[in-house]
């Protein structure tokens, strides 16, 4: 391990690190720059080194030409600039051409992309990448019996994976390991360093300083090949912190208030960048927290600036060398003074107070003195059914041991929990941890249940017993996301998130009017008592201890593994490419639906039982936009289909649409695409015949995907056209008109009125357009290769 100081020339002279890089580069002398370490971004990995000196010498480029200071999530981004002499930067406006780190691929997702890279006919990935097993597995009973289960209905999808890793030299961490997020802080994330991922709270990294990403398969799959990724340069909005949290108040509260101001828009094309002398008050998963659920904001990620909070995780997780590497880049792992910000928020953390979100979305943001008035103003059911601590948000030692500690409190009154109460340890190192040092005891003393370490109900992989779907009821996790139907798949369920403090407080009361910072509870013996504000360590005091060995490193050698997908599964199916663009304007074809107000990618491409169907494109099509409500007669999953004047689903409609040969599009809302990155919420449309989404406004991640995809994502130039379009119109869509920064036009025509024009906007550059024209950007890829 190196020294905590820069090392000097004859420390260095026996450093394993220097040994290494003289290896590498085949020299025998020795620099004195402490930028030229070379320094490995993970244990469990040889050869991938972290390059701050690259870094470096990119943002040396691009500071002299810009001239101004620099915002920590510009250095960032600009340090990882393939061309930094030739890159166009305007924040807001330039598409950047990025060369990332790392990619990191969980199971639902990483089929698909797996299987794109696999049509891409490449040997092996060229930038370091992960996949990591933690969607497939349904809560039911319990952890071991719950992983036991999935293992064996999932087999053939783990063991197309883990030969698929084998093959083209891909880490794969076994079911049960844990939640991506949480191992990629463990394992990967490092100051200063890119990461892309196909899961939409991959941002969880910028708990270490690091930009982490969410993006759809179809990007990860760009890197994996050796394509610069490109990303449309963020805007910045600053949040300065001052103060210090204490008491009941934890990091959640930070991006739960940030949600109620910025709303789950407000964040779209802007990176978040948490700065100011309250971040220092903050343990580094606490900031891991914050960044997690940003992705709600439509944020394009959260990040951090390297302080001593990230240096003790890297120690404690065994990456204390890491932290030392960072120490000597330190100058750039923050903002200039006088960094310039689009938009800056400010909160004073000594003044900030407990919140709870919700219900139905993660931006309906209550101070908890204000909750209990919510609660009966709108009447939410009061009764606390369940109440769920854990996630890919907030699974930390910090989380679990300040959660133990209330709950300890109450078993010494002689009190359990009132309602359901679950534990999802977010991996496999937390959960041999908490065993150890005796809150996981606690949790069960307490009538908690230890589910698996794994997403399970924050996905909606959660078989729940106690309601029955459609009957009105109230739950409150610490997760991220609590659009309707997104926990259990019923729509009458009233999700709130909030901490696990405060979880965990009122599973003991069961009422959802209860403030345990000033109400009283009822002891065994009668007496009252007051619950003692939450306590825990941020890291072990005796270390953490890694459990079970769940990881499989790829061979030196994949090319003789073998990666079979049978021509008979339904769970796996192998892609074949979409047709490319005719070159003409399309005329007279029909509306799918109009889908009317919030239209996330939980309602384009459910999750829970379907996610069994992601690496089969064809079968989870049956899922396309079936939780959409159309604006003809407000319900889901009831269209006309306009060439049999006969009503069907709406994926059934399609299929009739794609038999007859007629394209199609969908007319949407504002901020279509919300949630998560899942590109089969484009995938499908593709695949089901369609040729355009027309709406008022996109999330980032879907629109990428459309595009990527070979679909035209378009929006209103006027948003009031929305209203315009009667939903049994046919459309002319005059395709020949893309160009750069040009509108295109969408002739409408009404059964019983004049046609009439709508200008459509695109941000399609002169890259993104090829994809359109040749299909698919895979279609780009391989037609470039043949050339």
């Amino acid at each position: 391990m190196l020294s905590r100081q820069i090392p000097r020339a004859t420390k260095l002279a026996s450093s394993p690190h220097l040994k290494i890089a003289q290896r590498f580069r085949g020299l025998a002398t020795v620099s004195n720059d402490p930028l030229d370490q070379k320094v490995e971004m993970s244990n469990s990995e040889k050869g991938n080194y972290i390059n701050y000196k690259k870094m470096k010498e990119n943002l040396d480029i691009v500071r002299a030409r810009l001239n101004r200071p620099l915002t920590y999530a510009e250095k960032i981004l600009y340090s990882h600039l393939d061309d930094p002499h030739g890159q166009e930067i305007e924040r807001g406006k330039s598409y950047l051409k990025l060369r990332p780190d790392r990619v990191a691929c969980q199971d639902a997702t990483a089929q698909m992309a797996i299987l794109q890279f696999m049509s891409a006919g490449l040997p092996k990935v060229a930038t370091p990448s992960t996949v990591h097993c933690d969607h497939l597995i349904e809560a039911q009973v319990g952890g071991p019996k719950d992983l036991a289960r999935a293992e064996s209905i999932n087999k053939e999808v783990y063991d197309f994976l883990a030969s698929a890793c084998a093959k083209y030299g891909i880490g794969f961490w076994r079911p049960g390991s844990g939640i991506i997020h949480q191992i990629i802080l463990e394992n990967y994330a490092f100051p200063g360093g890119l990461l892309i991922g196909t899961d939409s709270h991959t941002p969880n990294g910028g708990g270490l300083g690091m930009c982490a990403i969410g993006v759809g398969g179809a990007d990860a799959v760009d890197v994996m090949a050796n394509l610069p990724w490109e990303l449309k340069a963020p805007k910045v909005i600053g949040v300065r912190l001052t103060g210090q949290l204490s008491g009941w108040v934890a990091p959640k509260d930070v991006i739960l208030k940030v949600a109620g101001i910025l709303t789950v828009k407000g964040g779209t094309g802007a990176i978040v960048e948490y700065h100011g002398p309250g971040v220092d008050s903050l343990s580094s998963t606490g900031m891991g927290t914050i960044c997690n659920m940003g992705a709600e904001i439509g944020a394009t990620t959260s990040v951090f600036p390297f302080n001593q909070s990230m240096y003790d995780y890297l120690a404690a997780t065994k990456r204390q060398h890491i932290g030392d590497y960072a120490r000597a880049y330190a100058k750039d792992l923050k903002e200039d003074e006088g960094a310039e910000y689009d938009q800056l928020i400010e909160i004073n953390l000594s003044e900030l107070e407990p919140h709870i979100n919700g219900p139905f979305t993660p931006d309906l943001a209550t101070p908890l003195s204000k909750f209990k008035e919510a609660v009966e103003k709108n009447n939410w059911p009061t009764e606390l059914k369940v109440g769920l601590i854990g996630s890919c948000t907030n699974s930390s030692y910090e989380d679990m041991s300040r959660s133990a500690s209330i709950a300890r409190d109450a078993l010494n009154h002689g009190v359990k929990a009132k309602s359901i109460y679950t534990v999802t340890p977010g991996s496999e190192q937390i959960r041999a941890t908490i065993e150890r040092d005796g809150q996981l005891q606690t949790f069960e003393e307490f009538g908690g249940v230890v589910l698996a370490n794994a997403c399970g109900p924050c996905i909606g992989q959660w078989d729940r017993k106690d309601v029955k779907k459609g009957d009105a009821n109230s739950i409150i996790s610490s997760y991220n996301r609590n659009f309707t139907g997104r926990n259990d798949a019923n729509p009458a369920t009233h999700a709130f998130v909030a901490s696990p403090d405060i979880v965990t407080a009122m599973t003991i009361a069961g009422d959802l009017r209860f403030n345990p910072m000033t109400d009283k509870l009822k002891a065994a013996d009668g007496t009252e008592f007051q619950l003692q504000p939450p306590t825990g360590a941020g890291l072990p005091e005796r270390g953490y201890d890694p459990g079970r060995d769940t990881y499989q490193a790829p061979p030196e050698d994949g090319s003789t593994v073998q990666v079979q997908v049978s021509p008979s599964s339904d769970r796996l199916q192998v892609l074949s490419p979409f047709e490319a663009w005719n070159g003409k304007d399309a005329t007279d074809i029909p509306i799918l639906i109009k889908c009317q107000g919030k239209t996330t990618t939980d309602h384009i491409s459910m999750a829970g039982p379907w996610l069994k169907y992601r690496g089969h494109l064809d079968n989870i099509s049956n899922n396309m936009l079936i939780g959409a409500i159309n604006a003809e007669n407000g319900e889901a999953n009831n269209v006309a289909n306009q060439l049999t004047g006969e009503r069907g689903a709406v994926p059934d409609v399609a299929r009739q649409y794609k038999a007859q040969g007629v394209k199609w599009v969908v007319i949407g809302d504002w901020n279509y695409g919300e949630g998560s990155s899942r590109e089969h919420a484009a995938l499908e449309p593709r695949h089901l015949g369609g040729l355009a989404i027309i709406t008022r406004s996109f999330a980032r991640i879907h629109e990428t995907n459309l595009k990527k995809q070979g679909l035209l994502p378009l929006t209103f130039e006027n948003p009031e056209d929305y209203d315009k379009i009667p939903f049994d119109a046919k459309v002319d869509l005059k395709c020949t008109e893309i160009a750069v920064g040009k509108p295109m036009t969408l002739v409408v025509k009404p059964k019983d009125a004049a046609p009439f024009e709508v200008k459509l906007l695109h941000t399609f550059n002169e890259g993104q357009i090829e994809w359109f024209k040749n299909g698919s950007a895979l279609n780009t890829m391989a037609k470039a290769a043949r050339a």
